[in-house]
């Protein structure tokens, strides 16, 4: 009985791992930016001391008495425990539930064997410890819930070299399916913010002369593309391969399995800051992929509309393009309503096209320049490009433009934000008729910057929107930040989670208003 329940211990302990299992699958399998991740193994830290009070004091109180069942009752209450604190942290409404993949199931598999190993072992040991004439096998049991982080970790670090080894063979397998295309015209698109968006831009515009593949959804890790390549029509002609980023270095990696000809920057901001630490880190690990692209001899394009995307041009070797007047493609005559927006496109050429896309924001006419010129310089003409932005749709969650039932006009841009997203996203609500109501949670991996960052982004809020629901870690200084510039205290709503603030939509929305859906943060964040 005794080692049934130092095996109950350990599925406890499992359990009590299963949300960090979650943060750190969202943050891409690794340990570092992720605060949630940080608070949910201080949580198991504290469910820990409290597991040993309770458990001592039962010992204590058996033992006393002569009992020989405390360890069993403990055992009971260990199971209460691992329930309630695998529901208490499993957050309403989350967005990206943990998924069961193989690396999960591998990961669980080295996560059981370490608690085992752990459990048995302090099981062994407490074998030899009575009181009163009762042998506390048990007794030492509560150091291994406290003890639930490090043992995480270990079995992450257990685990670790069957990854990697995993990891080659599918990254091998991916280089040698790519080379043998040896026609394949192959593009990366990477940038702080605008990759998804440019990539399908790119994507259906190429598409008028060329067979093209993109990456799906955002898919922009090495695991991500491999499995992206692994599903490949065999007539492809142009890949499209999204390339995304934490820290410096990732870049040139995907630059290896890849080997794109051609590079494609959309623009460069203060994001993962957590984890870059400075925005010259940033714009040199994107410049991975132009320098990447230069030493081979193929051709680099830049969004020149962002200033930071202007010095990487500058510095940039080889063959290199922007957009913008004086450009391979520029766009002008702006004009947005509630059905998109319309604008013209004007070439190297000296032909310009009109044009007219469901896309919303100007910063959408910028990433369609940029998709041009890159187009334009493969041998899609103008109006085949004009013809491919009529056809275009928004991005699900970034700015995508929902009406519902009830009158309420919903601007969707949850997926994510940065500075540069967060002020188009609100532009676009400025140009909303009704009562103007946004929902943020605010800007997440912005590191010292955090505070300062959330700050500006409420004055911004302020100066675009009537109403203002707050939601989560960075409400306060969001709410700071609009009170600063004029903004009633009871315009706005500081609310914990999204549950919370879906019960107050229900409450304050009526028809006719426009809601701007403002970053829906990651889990991990």
């Amino acid at each position: 009985m005794e080692w049934l329940a130092t095996a109950i211990d350990c599925l406890c302990i499992t359990v009590i791992c299963v949300r960090a299992l979650n943060m750190w699958q969202l943050g891409g399998y690794r340990f570092d930016g992720s605060k949630k991740l940080k608070k949910i193994f201080a949580s198991q830290s504290l469910y820990g001391a409290v597991n040993a009070v309770v458990c001592y004091f039962v010992y204590f109180i058996c033992a006393v008495k002569g009992y020989g069942a405390g360890g069993y009752v403990y055992t009971v209450f260990c199971v209460l425990g691992a329930v309630w604190f695998y529901f208490a942290h499993r957050e309403k409404n989350a967005r990206t539930p943990l998924k069961v993949t193989k690396r999960c199931i591998r990961f669980l598999v080295s996560l059981i064997s370490v608690s085992a190993a752990v459990c048995f072992g302090l099981c062994a040991v407490g074998r030899h410890i009575s009181y009163n004439g009762v042998r506390l096998t048990l007794a030492l049991m509560p150091t291994a819930y406290l003890l639930s982080p490090p043992i995480f970790i270990a079995a992450a670090v257990v685990v670790a070299p069957i990854e990697q080894a995993v990891a080659r063979i599918y990254i091998e397998g991916c280089k040698k399916a790519l080379d043998a295309k040896t026609d394949l015209i192959k593009i990366g698109v990477t940038g702080s913010y605008g990759k998804t968006g440019v990539k399908n831009i790119l994507a259906a515009m190429l598409a008028k002369k060329y067979v093209v593949y993109a990456t799906p959804k955002s898919y922009n890790t090495p695991q991500g593309i491999c499995i992206a390549v692994s599903e490949m029509p065999e007539d492809v002609q142009v890949f499209v391969a999204e390339m995304g980023a934490r820290r410096k270095g990732d870049i040139s990696r995907l630059c290896e399995i890849v080997k794109p000809e051609c590079a494609v920057i959309t623009g460069i901001a203060a994001q993962h800051l957590a984890t870059f630490g400075t925005l010259q880190n940033i714009m040199d690990t994107k410049a991975e992929l132009t320098n990447f692209v230069s030493e081979r001899g193929g051709k680099s394009y830049f969004n020149t509309d962002n200033d930071y995307c202007k010095l990487m041009y500058r510095d940039a070797r080889g063959k290199k393009y922007r957009t913008g007047v004086g450009g391979e493609c520029f766009y002008r005559g702006f004009g947005m309503d509630a059905e998109g927006s319309s604008f013209s496109l004007c070439f190297g050429n000296g032909e310009c096209v009109d044009c007219r896309t469901k896309l919303l924001g100007e910063h959408n006419a910028s990433n369609v320049a940029l998709a041009a010129a890159v187009a334009f310089g493969y041998g899609v003409s103008p109006r085949e490009i004009a013809d491919a932005v009529t056809s275009l749709k928004p991005v699900p969650h970034r700015l995508e433009l929902v009406e519902n039932q009830s009158g309420i006009t919903i601007i969707d841009d949850g997926y994510n934000s940065n500075e540069e997203g967060a002020r188009a996203a609100l532009a676009v609500l400025s140009s909303f008729k009704g009562r103007r109501i946004v929902a943020c949670q605010g800007l997440a991996e912005m590191g010292d910057r955090e505070r300062d960052a959330n700050f500006a982004l409420g004055t911004e809020i302020a100066k675009s929107a009537e109403i203002a629901v707050l939601i989560g870690p960075y409400a306060d200084d969001m709410r700071e930040g609009a009170l600063s510039v004029g903004m009633r205290d009871s315009e706005i709503f500081v609310e914990k989670n999204l549950s919370e603030a879906q019960e107050l939509f229900a409450k304050i929305l009526r028809r006719g208003d426009v809601l701007l859906i403002e970053n829906d943060l990651s889990d991990c964040y």
